[in-house]
């Protein structure tokens, strides 16, 4: 048996209780042997993006970011819509990633945890990340509908419709990720 993918997971929010992180705290539990889900947890400490920092060494918390996704087999991305767009907080975290050389290529599932249908947020994702020469897992893709703010890894795993959404996502991200 080969060893579990890892996969590095990226909540776009810095709410203290997020479903888009709920989403991927669930998702970490329920992931098959075949999937590592490692939860980033940095976003709050990337510094604003400016490319005179770009240079080596690079600032601790980006260089910390860029060995989490170089380490990683895939990223798994849960982002909220605000405005429709992305978040600033993680467009920032996207820019660090632009320049890097761990990121051109990096498979990339996105997953919408918004019960408002929302999508513009996600149209922008796909752009920047297919613009930064990602990987898109479309096959992978999945939405999700929670409560939104408020709701806890608690909330989604007292749901058996919810659970078995996720154990889909999952099994479609295994999939797309053994198929190479």
């Amino acid at each position: 048996m080969s060893a579990p993918r890892r996969v590095l997971c990226l909540a776009g929010s810095l709410r203290r209780v997020s479903a888009n992180r709920a989403l991927l705290q669930v998702a970490a539990q329920l992931a098959p042997p075949a999937l590592k889900l490692v939860i980033y947890d940095g976003l709050s400490g990337l510094p604003l993006f400016n490319p005179d920092l770009e240079v080596e060494p690079l600032p601790p918390a980006v260089a910390a970011l860029s060995r989490q996704v170089g380490e990683s087999d895939a990223l798994l991305i849960a982002c909220p819509e605000y405005a429709h767009g992305i978040p600033g907080a993680f467009k920032n975290l996207l820019d660090w990633l632009v320049g890097s050389l761990e990121f051109p290529d990096k498979p990339v599932a996105l997953w919408n945890a918004s019960g408002r249908g929302s999508h513009h947020a996600q149209d922008a994702l796909h752009e920047v990340l297919s613009t930064m020469s990602a990987r898109m897992l479309a096959e992978a893709a999945a939405s999700v509908p929670l409560p939104g703010a408020g709701c806890s890894e608690a909330t989604i795993l007292g749901d058996p419709a919810l659970r078995a959404q996720v154990r889909d996502a999952l099994d479609r991200l295994t999939a797309s990720l053994a198929r190479g």
